[in-house]
């Protein structure tokens, strides 16, 4: 049986601070079993060069991207969409 997930987007972290409070989240997530880091299978599009993570959330199946900030970028938590 699938879940919904309650993760939402984050399409711009607005600050350093932002993002590392966001990165302790996805950490506590991932401590309560919510969540599990997964491999890359396709590097983010607009600057495959950049850190990014991609986590599963285990009750909904489904895998998200988070992508570091690189300024001027200002990083990424999106659900990534299935190849096909």
């Amino acid at each position: 049986m699938r879940f919904p997930c309650p993760w939402e987007e984050v399409a711009s972290f607005h600050s350093a601070v932002e993002f590392r409070s966001f990165e302790r989240w996805m950490t506590g997530q991932v401590s309560a079993g919510m969540a599990r880091q997964v491999p890359v299978d396709r590097p983010y599009p607009h600057d495959p060069a950049c850190t990014e993570v991609w986590y599963l959330h285990v009750k909904s199946r489904e895998v998200w991207r988070l992508v570091w900030p690189a300024p001027p970028f200002a990083g990424v938590f999106v659900r990534i969409t299935p190849a096909g």
